[in-house]
C-alpha cells in the first residue's frame, strides 16, 4: 500500500532537487535527504490544497461551470461514486513524506525540521478527516508493520492533533535553529512563525467543533493553553515558481494560464458561482468583486477589468442553460492575474497559499465571541476583513492591484456600509444587534475570505455551520448567505466523500462499511 509505506524514489528526489534548486553544487552537498523530502512535501501540500479547490469551491458556492462545455456532472448533481474525488491516496503520500522527516531529521543533522513536519502532518490529518471522517491513524505511516491499518475514531484523532501540535511546538523550542534556511520553502526556518502557524491550526481544529453539544469546556481549556501567538501574515509555499512549463505556481497553472499566457481549459470551464457574485454585488463590494472574479469573458479578454457590477455574471450550480463562456465571470486576480491594464499582465510565480491571516483573525474573532477569549471579537473581525481585502489585492506580489493601505481603507469603508444588514446579514460586527447576528457576520466573512483560496476548507465550514433542506434552502445561521446550488439540483447535499475504491479493495477488512455520503456526517457536523 503505497500511501502507508515510506517511498524514497531516486526519481522523486532528483526531480525535487531540479525543481527546488536547493543545492547548487552536487559534488559538495550542503543539505540532507530530510531537507529534500521536507521541501518537496511542503510543495506537495500546497499543490494538494490546489488540487481539491474545484470540488470544495463548487459545493460551497464559489465556482460553477460554463454551459459552453460538458462534463462535471458528478459535481453539478451530487451524483458520484467511490471512484470519484480520491484525495485520500495523495494526502497519505504527503503524510508519509513528513513522517520520514520526523524519523530521520535528527540523524540527518536538521532536527529543527521535526516540529514543522509534525505541524504539516497535523494540517493534512485535519484535511483528511474533514473529507472522510474515521481514517487510519495510529497504525498508519508504519511501513510494513501495519500493511492493512485499522481505522481510528475521527474525534479522537482531532483531540490528538491538538496534542501533536503542542509536541511540535516543544520540539521547535528545544531544537537548535539556523539563522535562515533558504531550502525551507514556507517560513525559511523562522521558528516563531512556525509556532504561530501551529497555534492558528489548533484554533481551526477547535473552532470546527464549536457547534457540538458538550464540547465547550474542552475547547475553552485547549484555547486557554495556547501560547506563542497567532499568524501575523499569510502562509505561502514558495519553492521558486517560474514562468516555465512544470514550474508555474500550482493555482495559476491549474486554473489560470500557461507559461505562454494562454488560458487553460480549466480557466475557460470553471466560472464563478452566482452565490458569491450576487453576494459581492448586493453588498456593494466592488473592490473584491473585481479581484475574486473577472468580468464576463467577452469583456475580460479585451479590456481586463471593470468597476461596473453589471459586467460580472455568476453561474447557478447544477445544469442551467445559457451560461456560455463569453458571458460568464472567471476566477479573479487574487490568484490568477489576468488584468491587461497591469504590467506584467500575467503573474505565474506567486507563492501557493497554505493558510491565510484572514482565517486566523476570524477564528480568533469567533473564539472571542463564543467564549470571551483571545481579545476583542470586533477588533479581530475588522482585522480579518482587512486581511481578506489585502489578499484579494494580492499585495504580496509585484503586480498587486492595490496597496495594503488602499485595501485596508476599502475594507473599513465596506464594514460601515449597510448598517442594517444585507439579506439579514450584517457587515459590521459592532452594528449587528444580537449575538446570533454577530456570529453570522463572522462566519459569512470567513466564508467570503476563503473564496479562490481554499475551497475544501470552505466546504468544511459550510457543513459545520449551515443547515439546508432537500430543496437547498439555507438556514439563517450559517456561513453561506444563499443556497450554494440552484433549483436544478434536487435531493440532499453530500456531507462527506466516499472512501476511494482502491482503499475499499486493498484494506477492505478495516474500511468502515455502510457509508452514506448524504447522511454519514463527519463528527463535528451537528446540523
Amino acid at each position: 500500500m503505497k500511501k502507508y509505506l515510506i517511498i524514497l524514489s531516486a526519481v522523486v528526489l532528483a526531480s525535487c532537487k531540479q525543481y527546488l534548486d536547493v543545492n547548487t553544487d552536487p559534488n559538495n552537498a550542503t543539505i540532507t535527504k530530510s531537507t529534500y523530502i521536507f521541501a518537496n512535501a511542503e510543495n506537495a501540500t500546497a499543490s494538494a490544497v490546489t488540487a481539491s479547490q474545484s470540488l470544495g469551491s463548487t459545493w460551497s458556492g464559489y465556482w460553477a461551470h460554463s454551459t459552453s462545455f460538458t462534463g462535471g456532472s458528478n459535481e453539478k448533481t451530487y451524483v458520484f461514486t467511490n471512484n470519484d474525488f480520491n484525495f485520500f491516496d495523495g494526502y497519505y503520500d504527503n503524510l508519509t513524506d513528513y513522517e520520514y522527516v520526523v524519523k530521520n531529521a535528527v540523524k540527518d543533522g536538521v532536527g529543527y525540521l521535526v516540529g514543522p513536519a509534525k505541524i504539516m502532518q497535523a494540517l493534512m490529518w485535519q484535511k483528511t478527516i474533514d473529507l472522510y471522517g474515521n481514517i487510519p491513524y495510529t497504525q498508519a505511516l508504519k511501513g510494513t508493520a501495519f500493511t492493512y491499518p485499522t481505522y481510528d475514531d475521527a474525534k479522537t484523532i482531532y483531540e490528538d492533533l491538538i496534542t501533536k501540535l503542542s509536541t511540535a511546538i516543544s520540539d521547535i523550542n528545544s531544537a537548535s535553529w539556523p539563522l535562515n534556511d533558504p531550502q525551507e520553502i514556507i517560513f525559511k526556518g523562522d521558528k516563531t512563525k512556525w509556532i504561530q502557524f501551529a497555534n492558528s491550526l489548533k484554533l481551526r481544529i477547535l473552532i470546527r467543533q464549536s457547534n457540538m453539544a458538550g464540547r465547550d469546556p474542552y475547547i475553552t481549556g485547549a484555547i486557554n493553553a495556547i501560547s506563542g501567538g497567532f499568524l501575523t501574515d499569510n502562509v505561502y509555499a514558495q519553492p521558486g515558481f517560474a514562468k516555465t512549463s512544470g514550474k508555474l505556481s500550482p493555482f495559476y497553472g491549474t486554473y489560470g494560464f500557461d507559461q505562454n499566457d494562454l488560458p487553460t481549459g480549466t480557466f475557460a470551464y470553471r466560472k464563478m458561482n452566482k452565490v458569491i457574485i450576487d453576494w459581492l454585488k448586493n453588498t456593494g463590494d466592488i473592490f473584491r468583486l473585481q479581484r475574486l472574479a473577472t468580468p464576463q469573458e467577452g469583456i475580460r479578454a479585451v479590456s481586463g477589468t471593470t468597476s461596473n457590477p453589471g459586467d460580472y455574471q455568476g453561474v447557478p450550480m447544477g445544469s442551467p442553460t445559457g451560461f456560455l463562456e463569453a458571458v460568464c465571470s472567471g476566477i479573479g486576480s487574487v490568484q490568477v492575474n489576468t488584468n491587461k491594464s497591469l504590467t506584467p499582465a500575467f503573474d505565474a510565480t506567486r507563492g501557493a497559499i497554505v493558510f491565510t491571516l484572514a482565517e486566523s483573525e476570524f477564528l480568533q474573532a469567533e473564539a472571542a465571541h463564543r467564549y470571551g477569549l483571545l481579545g476583542s471579537a470586533a477588533t479581530h473581525y475588522q482585522a480579518g476583513v482587512e486581511a481578506a481585502f489585502r489578499l484579494a489585492a494580492a499585495t504580496q506580489t509585484g503586480t498587486a492591484t492595490a496597496t495594503a493601505a488602499t485595501a485596508n481603507a476599502a475594507a473599513d469603508a465596506y464594514i460601515l456600509t449597510n448598517p442594517t444588514g444585507v439579506s439579514g446579514i450584517y457587515l459590521s460586527y459592532a452594528a449587528a444587534p444580537t449575538p446570533a447576528d454577530k456570529l453570522r457576520a463572522i462566519l459569512v466573512q470567513k466564508w467570503e475570505a476563503l473564496c479562490d483560496v481554499d475551497g475544501m476548507e470552505a466546504w468544511a465550514l459550510y457543513r459545520s455551520t449551515n443547515t439546508t433542506n432537500a430543496s437547498g434552502v439555507v438556514s439563517a445561521t450559517g456561513c453561506v448567505p444563499y443556497s450554494p446550488r440552484s433549483v436544478t439540483v434536487t435531493g440532499a447535499e453530500p456531507v462527506r466523500l466516499f472512501y476511494p475504491l482502491r482503499e475499499e479493495s486493498v484494506n477492505s477488512g478495516h474500511v468502515p462499511q455502510g457509508i452514506n455520503v448524504f447522511t454519514s456526517k463527519i463528527f463535528w457536523d451537528a446540523n
